[in-house]
C-alpha cells in the first residue's frame, strides 16, 4: 500500500527521533555500567533533540519509567478516524526494530481498547495478503507469528520471529479481576524461566526484573520462585507497545499496568491525545482532505416535521440518488460503490418494544420494508443484541446491505466506506447522538476521489434537532475524530 505524503511525513519524523533516541540510550547503556549514579532521561533528552526543528517547537515532554524504574521511550501519533493509524504502526514498528532495537525478532504487545477493533486488528493481521500484515513481513524477514493472550509462543520464536500479541485493554488492566489470569501461572511459559528447584537461578533473574510476581516472599530464607505467567513473561521480554486508542489507557490503573511490563518503548496512536501524552506527530483532517482520504462536504439536513418517518424517508430517497450515480461511475470506471444508509434509533432491545415515546430498531426495519418495499436482505440490526453484519464484508459486490440500523454499537472501530448517510432519529435532547456517529460516514471509499460531487461528499438527516445544537453536536463530533479543523466544511 502507497503511503499518502502525511503518512511519510509521519514515519520521516518518527524515525529522526528514533535515532536520537538510539544514541543516547547507548550512551545511557555505557553510562549505567560504570555507575548507576550516572543514568539520565535518555528519552527526554531524545526529544529535547528532535523538538528542536520547526515541528516539534514547543512540544513538552512527559517522562516515564518502566517497572524497573529506568526512562521509558514513548510517544503519540496523533491521527484522526480515518488517517490510517493501524498502517503507521506496522511501520512505526518496523522503525522501531531499525533504528533502535537494531533487530528484526522479538515480541511486540499491541493494546486495543474494544471488542470490535480488537477483531478487526487480528484478522488484518493474521491475512497474509493485508497491507498491515505484508509490512510486518517485510519488516521482519517474512518471520511474524500474530498470537492472541490464550495461544503460547516460545523463546525460540521470539528469537527468531516478530511476535505480535494481541490484547485487550481491560486483560491488561491488573485490578481487572476478571482477566487476572495473564497475571497467573501458566505451564505454557514454562521455558521463559529456571527449573522449579533451581531457586539461585529464579533469585538471579529476580535481581535483574524485581517486580515479577512471585510464590513466597521475594527475601525469605527459602527464596523465592517465580511464575511462570504471561504476565512474567511479558515483563522479561521488554516488548514494544502499541496502544491503539491511546487516550483510553489513560487512568492511573492502565498506565500502572503498561510500563510495569516492562517495555522498551510504547507508541500511542490517538485521535485526541490527553494533554500528558507525548504527541510526536500530529495530522489533522485538511492533510486526510488533501489525501482525498474523506468525503467532503458535510451536508446536514434538519427535518422539523413531527413524523420521523419523514426523515427517514428523505435519506432513503438521497440513497437511492447515490445508487444511481454509484451506477452510473461503475459503468464508465468499473468501480463499485454501493452507498449505505446508517440509521440511528433510540432502541434496540427485545424487551424496549412497545412504548410509542422512543422509535425501536424494529419499528424502522418494518417502515423500511412495508412502506418503501425494501428487501428484508438490504437491512442489517447492529446491536449489543443483535448483529446481522457480524462476519459480513460489506464492501463485497455480493453483499445487499443498503441500510444498517443501530443505537450505539457502531460509535467507534467500525469501518466501512460506503457508508454515505447517516439518519438520526434519536430524542432531540440527545447530546451523543450525532458526535458519536459522524465520523463513520466520512471516510471516502478507496481513498480517492470519484470526481462525481455526489459521491465525494455524505449526507446527515436529523428529526427535529435544534438548529444550535445540531451545529454544536456535528462540531464535537468531528472534534471528537481528530477532525476539528473540518468544521467549516459543513453545509
Amino acid at each position: 500500500m502507497e503511503l499518502k505524503d502525511y503518512q511519510q511525513h509521519c514515519l520521516d519524523e518518527v524515525r529522526a527521533y528514533l535515532g536520537h533516541l538510539a544514541k543516547l540510550k547507548a550512551k545511557y547503556d555505557r553510562d549505567v555500567a560504570e555507575d548507576p549514579d550516572y543514568a539520565f532521561d535518555f528519552p527526554r533528552q531524545a526529544w529535547s533533540k528532535t523538538k528542536d526543528t520547526k515541528t516539534f517547537q514547543g512540544a513538552i515532554y512527559h517522562s516515564k519509567r518502566n517497572g524497573l524504574g529506568e526512562p521509558l521511550p514513548n510517544f503519540c501519533i496523533k491521527v484522526p478516524t480515518g488517517g490510517g493509524k493501524t498502517l503507521l504502526a506496522t511501520h512505526s514498528i518496523g522503525l522501531i526494530n531499525a533504528h533502535y532495537r537494531q533487530r528484526q525478532t522479538g515480541l511486540v504487545l499491541w493494546i486495543v481498547p474494544t471488542n470490535q477493533i480488537y477483531r478487526q486488528t487480528l484478522k488484518a493481521l493474521r491475512t497474509r495478503e493485508h497491507p498491515y500484515r505484508q509490512v510486518l513481513d517485510v519488516n521482519s524477514g517474512y518471520r511474524t507469528k500474530i498470537v492472541e493472550k490464550t495461544e503460547r509462543f516460545t523463546p525460540a520464536d521470539i528469537t527468531e520471529s516478530l511476535v505480535v500479541l494481541l490484547l485487550m485493554l481491560p486483560s491488561a488492566n491488573r485490578k481487572n479481576k476478571e482477566t487476572l489470569k495473564i497475571f497467573q501461572d501458566s505451564a505454557g511459559f514454562n521455558d521463559f524461566f529456571p527449573p522449579d528447584d533451581r531457586l539461585p537461578d529464579h533469585q538471579k533473574l529476580l535481581e535483574q526484573f524485581p517486580n515479577l510476581d512471585c510464590f513466597g516472599e521475594k527475601h525469605s530464607l527459602f527464596g523465592s520462585q517465580i511464575k511462570t505467567s504471561l504476565g512474567n513473561t511479558l515483563r522479561i521480554l521488554q516488548p514494544i507497545v502499541i496502544i491503539d486508542e491511546g487516550h483510553k489507557a489513560y487512568s492511573k490503573g492502565s498506565q500502572d499496568t503498561i510500563c510495569n511490563f516492562n517495555p522498551s518503548i510504547v507508541v500511542e496512536l490517538s485521535a485526541t491525545p490527553p494533554p500528558n501524552s507525548n504527541a510526536l506527530v500530529s495530522i489533522g483532517g485538511q492533510d486526510l482532505n488533501r489525501e482525498e482520504m474523506i468525503k467532503l462536504d458535510i451536508h446536514l439536513t434538519n427535518k422539523a416535521s413531527h413524523d420521523w418517518k419523514d426523515c427517514l424517508r428523505d435519506s432513503i430517497a438521497k440513497r437511492d440518488e447515490l445508487e444511481k450515480q454509484a451506477l452510473e461511475y461503475r459503468n464508465r470506471t468499473g468501480t463499485y460503490i454501493r452507498p449505505i444508509c446508517l440509521i440511528q434509533v433510540e432502541r434496540t432491545g427485545r424487551d424496549q418494544r412497545g412504548d410509542l415515546h422512543y422509535i425501536h430498531a424494529e419499528d424502522a426495519k418494518n417502515y423500511l420494508i412495508r412502506e418503501c418495499g425494501i428487501s428484508p436482505d438490504a437491512i442489517a440490526i447492529k446491536s449489543s443484541e443483535k448483529d446481522d453484519i457480524e462476519g459480513i464484508d460489506l464492501l463485497s459486490q455480493n453483499c445487499p446491505i443498503c441500510y444498517i440500523i443501530t443505537k450505539q454499537a457502531l460509535q467507534e472501530g467500525w469501518d466501512c466506506s460506503f457508508a454515505y448517510v447517516l439518519t438520526v432519529l434519536t430524542n432531540p435532547s440527545s447530546k451523543t447522538a450525532i458526535t458519536q456517529l459522524v465520523g463513520r460516514i466520512l471516510r471516502q471509499p478507496y481513498a480517492r476521489k470519484t470526481e462525481v460531487k455526489a459521491l465525494d461528499e455524505c449526507y446527515v438527516f436529523c428529526f427535529r434537532q435544534r438548529a444550535t445544537g445540531l451545529l454544536e453536536s456535528i462540531r464535537k463530533g468531528l472534534s471528537g475524530e481528530g477532525l476539528g479543523d473540518l468544521t467549516g466544511n459543513v453545509a
